[in-house]
């Protein structure tokens, strides 16, 4: 069976656990206040200080605005202002928060 990933709360740990049930507990702190992220995310990551969003800008009404970061690389491609719906975005969000994608 597959492990889940999952982001403490408590300590901005994340770590994966066997999908077969139970409370996701913190192996680094203990806390059961955990959320279950998805599967590009690296072991070992902690992104307390770090966002789970990205902020972009419109190229072309110069909107900007936060998303979720996407699931996969390809996703990223149909983003679309939601100010004027242009499709000419331009990712703020510092290197240093890029995601691994695996799989």
């Amino acid at each position: 069976m597959d492990d889940n990933t999952y982001l403490c709360h408590g300590c901005g740990n994340i770590f994966r656990m066997p999908a077969e049930g139970g409370d996701a507990g913190c192996p680094q702190c203990g806390s059961v206040e955990t959320r279950k992220l998805p599967t590009w995310v690296p072991l070992g990551s902690n992104l307390a200080n770090g966002p789970l969003e990205w902020e972009y800008e419109c190229q072309h009404c110069r909107h900007k605005f936060t998303l979720p970061v996407p699931a996969r690389p390809d996703d990223e491609k149909n983003i679309r202002c939601p100010a004027c719906n242009a499709g000419h975005i331009h990712r703020l969000t510092t290197a240093g928060y890029e995601p691994l994608y695996c799989g």
